[in-house]
């Protein structure tokens, strides 16, 4: 049965679990809480694992973090009006998250149009005729790297390579690659709001299998920046 508002369902094991701040936290810096809420009141999005209320926080699953972060690249990347593009995006993640994979991508129509195409299915994205050829190459490479997410329970948080969001591994909760390391965990180690050579030295007396790398990206990820 699908919840509704004020409804809950039973949460998964080893299934991630995730805050409205926290998606918002994994897809910063232009993901905001009034975005994710006011697609989830639309319709934009499926149904999250709680809807919130007072004293209980909405509660989203790792699909949604994925559907948030599809509707983020459609929406900012390429500037649609989300208004006209409704209905495409509505298909698009139907078709993303289908059971049968059929290799969703995007093309120039012959008038010119955006065409998002799933195996024998199609639907033509309103507004697209701004889009130019050298964008589809990355969004299908965007969408293809969804799936890939969404068929291994791992998603590589943009902007950050050493850091992922893994459904299976503390509830999604960021961690540093291969590891069940909690990237809030090592920002704990920083003092301030930079680090050092003695904030790495420091933190690899703990964890002495980090790369130095992983660890810095680990603190830039937290807003802990290596000092001048």
């Amino acid at each position: 049965m699908v919840p509704t508002k004020g409804q809950r369902r039973l949460i998964d094991l080893g299934a991630g679990v995730y805050a409205v701040s926290e998606v918002c936290r994994i897809l910063q810096p232009t993901m905001t809480p009034r975005k994710v809420h006011y697609w989830l009141d639309t319709g934009l999005l499926s149904d999250p694992v709680r809807w919130g209320s007072r004293g209980h926080p909405t509660l989203l699953s790792y699909r949604q973090l994925l559907e948030i972060r599809t509707v983020q690249q459609l929406r900012d990347e390429l500037e649609f009006s989300l208004p006209r593009v409704r209905d495409a995006l509505l298909w698009v993640l139907e078709h993303l998250f289908a059971r049968e994979w059929s290799d969703l991508r995007f093309a120039k129509g012959v008038d010119g149009s955006l065409v998002a195409h799933s195996g024998t299915d199609q639907i033509v994205v309103p507004g697209g005729q701004g889009v130019l050829e050298g964008t589809l190459p990355e969004l299908n490479e965007q969408v293809a790297e969804t799936r890939r997410a969404w068929e291994e329970q791992a998603f590589v948080i943009p902007g950050h390579a050493f850091i992922v969001s893994n459904a299976r591994i503390l509830a999604g909760t960021p961690t540093i690659r291969g590891t069940r390391v909690d990237t809030a965990l090592i920002a704990r180690f920083a003092e301030t709001e930079t680090f050092d050579e003695e904030t790495l030295d420091e933190i690899k007396q703990v964890y002495p299998r980090l790369a130095n790398d992983a660890i810095a990206a680990a603190l830039e990820f937290e807003g802990i920046h290596r000092a001048a």
